[in-house]
């Protein structure tokens, strides 16, 4: 039913022998050129995808070595701190460190001398004595009773 104001043409069926050579080959060559569109498009996403990968690939090497210097780093503290429990370990503890101060406040080392000081010391009191002895030696032989 057509309807005055409308232009519709109407499409008559093409038979099956209608399709010549000319309409053949442009129906072709825009197979053609959207296959070509698409192979372009498929060799640009497998190259991004190449590229993305092979950039995983080194991001994950880095990772994987940073990963392992960590590790490394890691067990190098623990060394050291089992190292310092150890060592804490053999230290005095509080009971001991008090002992030891009741024993230096009994003793009190500030008046403890040197052997090269009790030495001097000696000698100086042997020289005062040597020398009273002979001061009295020579007053009695002054004050003699035979003189």
């Amino acid at each position: 039913m057509d309807f005055p104001g409308s232009d519709k043409k109407t499409v008559q069926p093409q038979q099956e022998g209608s399709f010549d050579q000319a309409k053949l080959f442009l129906w072709v060559k825009g197979l053609e050129t959207k296959v070509n569109n698409l192979t372009r498009e498929v060799d640009s996403i497998k190259n991004d995808f190449i590229r993305k990968t092979n950039d995983l690939k080194k991001e994950f090497k880095t990772l994987s070595s940073d990963l392992l210097e960590f590790k490394q780093d890691h067990e190098k503290t623990v060394e050291k701190a089992d190292l310092i429990v150890k060592e804490l370990k053999q230290t005095a503890g509080q009971e001991e460190v008090q002992t030891l101060k009741k024993y230096l406040e009994l003793w009190n080392p500030m008046n403890f001398v040197t052997q090269r000081d009790l030495e001097r010391t000696l000698n100086t009191k042997l020289e005062i004595k040597q020398k009273q002895v002979k001061e009295e030696k020579q007053s009695k032989e002054k004050h003699g009773p035979f003189r």
